[in-house]
């Protein structure tokens, strides 16, 4: 893989992360892989399962769950809690 690719592939990773971030933080729980392709603008779910595994074998993501399990994507080093009203 080239140089340009393998970058390419590095953006769309750190595109993912945000928008998984993003999204947890708004909702309390993970988006859905056809969620996470309408955030970033990738339409493929081939692809998004793709990148989603490169992201679990470099630890950028994880998850207690099976593979293709729903919304059980976690962020390490991240901890969403609820606040209440008076918090916010």
């Amino acid at each position: 893989m080239n140089d340009r690719a393998t970058q390419f592939g590095k953006e769309q990773r750190e595109k993912i992360l945000q928008a998984i971030i993003e999204y947890t933080q708004e909702h309390g729980y993970s988006p859905t892989v056809r969620e996470i392709g309408a955030m970033t603008g990738l339409s493929s779910t081939s692809s998004l399962h793709h990148h989603l595994s490169v992201m679990f074998e470099n630890g950028m993501i994880e998850s207690d769950c099976a593979a293709g399990t729903p919304r059980a994507i976690r962020v390490p080093g991240y901890k969403f809690v609820k606040i209440g009203a008076d918090e916010a």
